[in-house]
């Protein structure tokens, strides 16, 4: 089982679709208490993000999703938000195999500071459609999916959702 910390927009991005608790099966969901404070308050909403905010709460309470206690070093601060911040001092001190995030902003500079690979939400669609877990329609069908409701459509998260299926390996 591989652990993965992720930020609230790649969570809110994979259960538009219902993915975070099929993947659940092989990946073990660690976030900060910022994301999980952030899910709260997008939970409020009554649109496609704040439903998927819900579940997630949801597969919080259920135990589907870790949330651990972590502090924003001051320097990630100036770069990015708090809550990816967060997930790079988890990292540091949490055995995470991977980091998965939807901020297009937030991604070069986590990439160039992480001692582990950064990769948005699309990577957690592969891995589902590698283990078998999706076939490949169904898996470019949520990536599709997902780039609607989350205005990616046409979009470098939609560019590099496409480049995890552009091979076979």
């Amino acid at each position: 089982m591989i652990t993965i910390s992720a930020d609230t927009s790649a969570l809110i991005s994979l259960e538009i679709k219902g993915l975070v608790g099929l993947a659940s099966k092989f990946v073990r969901f660690v976030i900060p208490a910022t994301v999980y404070e952030e899910l709260g308050d997008i939970a409020r909403f009554e649109d496609v993000h704040g439903t998927s905010a819900t579940d997630l709460l949801g597969l919080v309470r259920s135990g589907v999703i870790t949330v651990q206690s972590a502090s924003a070093m001051p320097e990630h601060l100036k770069n990015i938000d708090i809550g990816e911040a967060e997930i790079l001092s988890l990292v540091a001190s949490r055995n995470c195999d991977y980091i998965i995030t939807d901020d297009v902003r937030a991604l070069p500079y986590m990439r160039s500071v992480a001692d582990v690979k950064v990769l948005t939400s699309a990577f957690v669609i592969r891995l589902l459609y590698d283990v078998g877990s999706l076939s490949r329609e169904d898996a470019l069908n949520s990536v599709k999916e997902i780039a609607i409701s989350r205005d990616w459509y046409g979009g470098v998260l939609e560019v590099i959702a496409y480049k995890y299926f552009n091979d076979e390996s």
